[in-house]
């Protein structure tokens, strides 16, 4: 039996559904013993292309190496594997890492592979399963790990190979919470701002400000519109209208709104109510960025494009 470390990488087309039909073929090779974090990875080497999501799968398998090598490019054809552009974009890319078997060099395999230890969205993932694997006769991965500078890897998420309902919880709490704050606007207004017209115009006009600004971004949203932190099936990636100056102008919109009625109407339990929101938004909002960059390659370039997240020119 021995022990293969497989480097998992997309940047064409659906790339999560990729890295999980290569999950799956390892498992017909033998015993799948561990999956690592998820990771975005801005490519290297190669011509302009968008970003990659990157995995290691650790194998236990009776088969030798050239038969393992042989079982990955099956499954990169596949998935529509296209070898015409050296180091260029690619569905699927399965490569043997390294194993515990006795090193290989020949004209078509070499392990460990010869750049293990030169790259970070290899070293990364390789360390989180198998911190002591042999990356280069000098380096195992956590000590050439240690010796790179970083190269853009930015971890995603802890599980890839399914969904969790993580999305539906968060959703589900963002729900409760609105529920309960209104019920406090309804029963409280206890913080007496009668003799403070300025506060109570003040969120009034906050009030309204989200109300435009959501509405706004669910008209820009349209079909794909939904109160979960996981985009729809077949959602497109929103870049245009209000879009195009907030990544998240729903989220912002609903603070405004909630602090602006919880103002106006003087009420104490309103403000608790939106501080505890935006505690929930801000942990739901960084979930679905995560979910948005594995969903969506282009999503990496229109983070840097569009830095605010919240409120137009603010936050």
């Amino acid at each position: 039996m021995t022990r293969y470390a497989i480097g998992l990488g997309s940047n064409l087309g659906d790339r999560i559904s990729h890295l999980r039909a290569a999950d799956n073929g390892l498992s017909s090779l033998g015993r799948v013993v561990a999956r690592s974090s998820l990771y975005e990875t801005v490519p290297v080497g190669g011509p302009e292309q968008g970003p990659y999501l990157n995995a290691v799968v650790l194998v236990d398998s009776d088969l030798g190496p050239h038969q393992v090598l042989e079982a990955c490019l099956k499954i990169e054809a596949s998935r529509g594997r296209d070898r015409e552009v050296h180091w260029g974009p690619r569905t699927l890319d399965m490569d043997i890492i390294t194993s515990d078997g006795p090193p290989v060099s020949d004209e078509k395999l070499t392990i460990p592979h010869p750049l293990a230890a030169d790259r970070e969205f290899v070293l990364r993932p390789l360390r989180e399963v198998w911190p002591d694997a042999p990356v280069s006769e000098e380096h195992d991965a956590s000590t050439a790990l240690a010796e790179l500078s970083p190269q853009g890897v930015d971890r995603l998420a802890g599980t890839w190979e399914r969904d969790l309902p993580i999305g539906n919880w968060l959703a589900t709490g963002q729900l409760l919470l609105i529920l309960l704050t209104g019920f406090g606007l309804l029963q409280d207004g206890s913080a007496d701002f009668d003799d403070q017209p300025f506060v109570r115009g003040i969120g009034l006009v906050l009030a309204v400000i989200g109300a435009i600004l959501g509405g706004a971004a669910s008209a820009a949203a349209g079909r794909d519109l939904t109160v979960s932190p996981d985009p729809k099936p077949n959602a497109s990636l929103r870049e245009a209208g209000v879009y195009g100056v907030v990544r998240h102008p729903m989220y912002g919109g609903l603070l405004l709104l909630v602090l602006g009625t919880a103002l106006a109407a003087g009420s104490l339990y309103g403000v608790v109510g939106w501080l505890a929101l935006v505690v929930l938004v801000m942990v739901k909002l960084d979930y679905e960025e995560r979910r948005l960059r594995i969903r969506f390659p282009a999503y990496a370039a229109y983070r840097r494009r569009v830095p605010r997240r919240l409120i137009p020119g603010i936050f």
